[in-house]
């Protein structure tokens, strides 16, 4: 079952709210869910990302599946790169969507809203984060810094990084890189973030968010 290389571009529909979507699958990446350890990789990802979102796909690299199934299928933390989708829920578990805004008014609206209270992202990711760490044996998450890293019409970046102390002692820096966009009123985020391993990584990870992103906008006229 296992996917040794990258499977060519597609997309998936959701019905959402009475409305279609379509996701491109991001290139060079494979959508995982088959196996036992990658729906239980899925269930700590949906649990660690709060009741405020819906996970809709969980990608890996494709080179990397083969080693994944077998060393840490169900580590939430690891040295892969990790791209997921997720649709943003309303306070009360609730999807509903933004009618009569723009994509470009949304990232206008939504960028207003992070410089009146520039930690709003960083706090919610935190209590995220703390969520994992009830649910990782003997992982401990410390988040170190989040940031805007761009603002455009198709969507707002953030970066945010992390401290973490995996089971095995092991100290992991990990970044990610989220993007939140508006696609049919649907509020719709990004999240591509794996451990540093060098300092391109996240140009790297920035370059695959915001293609898939692009995509995506260009998919949901």
């Amino acid at each position: 079952m296992a996917l040794a290389a990258a499977t060519p571009a597609r997309s998936e529909q959701f019905s959402l709210a009475g409305k279609t979507i379509e996701l491109p699958s991001p290139q060079g990446y494979c959508k995982i869910g088959d196996t036992l350890g990658e729906q239980k990789f899925i269930e700590l990802t949906a649990k660690g990302t709060g009741p405020s979102s819906r996970i809709l796909s969980v990608f890996l690299q494709c080179e990397e599946v083969a080693k994944w199934r077998k060393i840490a299928p169900f580590e939430s933390v690891s040295a892969s790169d990790w791209l997921v989708s997720a649709v943003m829920l309303d306070r009360d578990g609730q999807l509903r969507p933004i009618e009569g805004v723009s994509r470009k008014e949304f990232v206008r609206l939504l960028g207003g809203a992070v410089s009146k209270d520039p930690n709003i992202f960083s706090r919610t990711t935190a209590e995220a984060q703390a969520a994992l760490n009830d649910l990782v044996s003997g992982a401990d998450f410390k988040i170190v810094g989040a940031q805007v890293l761009k603002a455009d019409d198709d969507a707002l970046y953030f970066i945010v990084g992390s401290d973490i102390r995996a089971d095995t002692g092991e100290n992991r820096r990990v970044i990610g890189i989220s993007a939140n966009t508006l696609i049919k009123g649907m509020r719709i985020v990004y999240a591509n973030y794996r451990q540093v391993r060098q300092s391109q990584d996240g140009k790297t990870l920035f370059g695959s968010t915001s293609a898939i992103v692009h995509a995506t906008v260009q998919a949901n006229p």
